[in-house]
């Protein structure tokens, strides 16, 4: 019988591949709307939502998952204290938005005029963050991928909609779609959830506060590394080169699906291994996990070059030889989250924000120096050396302060080497003849399929 961790991890996997299939299928689209400057804007349109949304919803939604992880008990009443604090916290920041909207704005890098609808779709993801949450942390996957791949493929449809009809701005083609979803979805969720308001209690809001704001830095940090490097790429360079990049950065998504979507149907069950000692298990599944998720890496740099070419339009074709080095950075936040998920274990949540912010810090420092030098290249290597060191200051942490870490370093060491020395092998085959290019690559393609089934590596996180 298939055990639960791996159903929820194919159900959150199926559903990111629904929704991230959808929008590789769409690239060829977007780049017939969007030309490289418009896609930039585009690009920090979205980056400015995923940053904002974080201090608008106070990180709720992961005081949600971490109180149903832990215990069901009252979850109305704790629910409900939650939103009575929301709600007035986010009508005063919708009060005095015209005081802070042009700082934020600058450094954002955005029109100041978009602003309010950007704080606007951010307070609507705030409820919708939290059902969801809540439908994650109680195992609840296929409802979770429902909700996520419909709502993602009929916006995804609407900006395709708006965008062939706006003959200027068309990144308000990502703002109209964003608020008529959002509406709908709230509406579903009023319908569907059979919530029963309780009474505000203080110790309720105390609790979830306490572990959601010293947590945010820690996910303001982990935003910002991945979407500082675009804001810094189009004051440095400009928005066309902002849009190539961010364009790039959407093929290599892919790898961020499979991780997360792992680490969401493995973190419940690694906090019962880790409460009952089954240290054994936690190092196998994690070895088995880690060799998946390596092969798929790696199938993912062998065809990179392909999936440009058939997902793009020339306009976007100078980004060959980047997608795989960001394909590595991203693939280097699985050994992160290996380490990092026993800090969250004994809720460390201070010093994960510190460790993310000090990081988070390293990659602007290496943004600054590295994109005026080497362009879009410069930032794909800061986020490499950026995840190594996020991956390796957990590691230190959760083996010499808290203490709790099982896994050996050697995890980091090899996965990166193996990651890095793969890289000048795809660019000698992206310059070999297209017919022998191909060849080696379904060759290559072949023997890792093999090596998993012989090693029976997706049987053992079955088992």
């Amino acid at each position: 019988m298939q055990s639960r961790t791996l159903k929820n991890f194919l159900n959150y996997a199926i559903g990111d591949i629904l929704i991230k299939g959808f929008l590789f299928i769409s690239m060829p689209i977007f780049s017939y709307l969007f030309d490289p400057i418009q896609y930039g804007y585009y690009s920090l349109i979205n980056n400015s939502i995923i940053i904002l949304y974080v201090f608008i919803s106070l990180n709720l939604q992961n005081a949600v998952i971490n109180r149903c992880m832990i215990t069901k008990k009252n979850l109305y009443s704790y629910l409900s204290t939650i939103i009575y604090f929301i709600i007035p916290f986010q009508i005063i920041l919708i009060l005095f938005e015209p005081f802070y909207s042009a700082f934020i704005s600058y450094y954002l890098g955005i029109n100041q005029k978009d602003f309010i609808f950007i704080l606007i779709i951010c307070i609507m993801l705030t409820y919708i963050y939290i059902y969801t949450a809540y439908l994650q942390a109680s195992s609840q996957s296929y409802h979770y991928i429902m909700i996520n791949t419909i709502s993602k493929i009929i916006e995804t449809i609407l900006i395709f909609y708006f965008a062939y009809f706006l003959t200027s701005n068309k990144y308000m083609s990502k703002i109209y779609a964003q608020i008529i979803i959002n509406i709908i979805i709230i509406i579903y969720i009023i319908v569907s959830f059979k919530f029963k308001f309780s009474k505000f209690k203080f110790k309720y809001l105390k609790e979830a506060l306490i572990f959601s704001i010293p947590l945010m830095g820690h996910v303001i940090s982990n935003a910002l590394l991945a979407q500082i490097d675009k804001i810094i790429i189009s004051k440095f360079i400009g928005l066309y080169d902002a849009g190539i990049y961010s364009f790039t950065y959407n093929f290599s998504i892919c790898i961020i699906i499979i991780i997360i979507a792992w680490n969401s149907a493995w973190r419940p069950n690694f906090y019962y291994f880790l409460n009952n000692k089954n240290y054994c298990v936690i190092k196998k599944i994690t070895y088995g996990s880690t060799i998946l998720i390596f092969l798929t890496c790696i199938i993912s740099m062998l065809f990179s070059k392909e999936m440009i070419y058939f997902l793009s339009s020339y306009k976007y074709h100078s980004s060959i030889p980047i997608l795989p080095l960001i394909i590595i950075g991203n693939a280097l936040i699985h050994i992160y989250l290996i380490y990092v998920n026993f800090l969250f274990y004994k809720r460390k949540t201070i010093i994960i924000s510190c460790a993310t912010f000090g990081v988070l810090i390293i990659n602007i420092i290496l943004n600054y120096y590295l994109v005026p030098k080497f362009n879009i290249t410069g930032s794909a290597c800061s986020t490499i050396i950026s995840y190594f060191f996020l991956a390796l200051l957990n590691y230190s942490i959760t083996t010499y302060i808290t203490k709790n870490n099982i896994i050996s370093f050697k995890y980091l060491i090899f996965y990166t080497i193996g990651l890095l020395s793969t890289y000048p092998i795809i660019l000698y085959l992206n310059n070999l003849n297209l017919i022998i290019s191909l060849l080696i690559k379904f060759i290559i393609f072949s023997i890792i399929i093999m090596f998993i089934k012989k090693f029976a590596i997706l049987k053992l996180l079955n088992n």
